[in-house]
């Protein structure tokens, strides 16, 4: 199966790279697949470094910014108009994290983290394949709970994602179906993810 979270990286320079990432697990948590990219960024990282962090989140924003590429880009981040409504304070904790010499960079807001390292690439398609171990497993906190308006966040980011690869009908018909659920069932995190999402999926 999938389980969709957030994956960060170490850039040459020591920074973070924090990327959206959907890896392939068995239900124990034993097997991790990453399929990244050759031209991505986190491709390059992992290759260099052999070794990621993984982010369970149930942040709606996190994850809206993840997949926009906010969290890679502080200045834009903290200068964006819709972010603001929510005040600086949640916008500056979206990057909050610590290095970790042993296993890489962590994210503040996440849920559970799984360190893993590389053990095989499979590089003969666009697409990488890297069999990962995990290395260690860390709960940082309580996982928030259901929430349809969430579930409609990822749905929109993944299509996000994806947007170069699918129809101007598709998009706007999930945009549609989406937005119901959001304006009944969104709180503030919510709105302003939707918010974003909305902008980048109307270009």
């Amino acid at each position: 199966m999938v389980i969709e979270g957030i994956l960060t990286t170490e850039n040459p320079d020591g920074s973070m790279h924090v990327a959206p990432i959907g890896p392939h697990v068995n239900a124990e948590l034993t097997v991790w697949v990453l399929m990244p990219f050759q031209s991505s960024t986190t491709f390059t990282n992992l290759r260099a470094s052999s070794r990621a962090v993984f982010h369970v989140v149930d942040d709606p924003l996190l994850m809206a910014c993840a997949v926009l590429g906010l969290c890679n880009r502080v200045d834009e981040l903290q200068d964006n108009a819709t972010l603001g409504t929510l005040g600086k304070e949640p916008i500056s904790e979206l990057t909050a994290a610590h290095y970790d010499a042993a296993t890489g960079w962590v994210l503040s807001l996440s849920c559970r983290t799984i360190a893993l390292s590389v053990s095989h690439w499979e590089l003969s398609d666009p697409r990488a394949i890297a069999e990962c171990a995990m290395t260690k497993h860390r709960h940082c906190r309580p996982f928030w709970g259901w929430n349809r308006a969430r579930h409609s966040i990822l749905e929109l980011a993944i299509v996000a994602s994806r947007v170069h690869m699918l129809e101007r009908r598709e998009i706007d018909e999930e945009v549609s179906r989406h937005k119901i659920i959001i304006e009944k069932t969104a709180g503030a995190r919510e709105l302003v993810a939707w918010e974003l999402l909305r902008k980048h999926l109307s270009q």
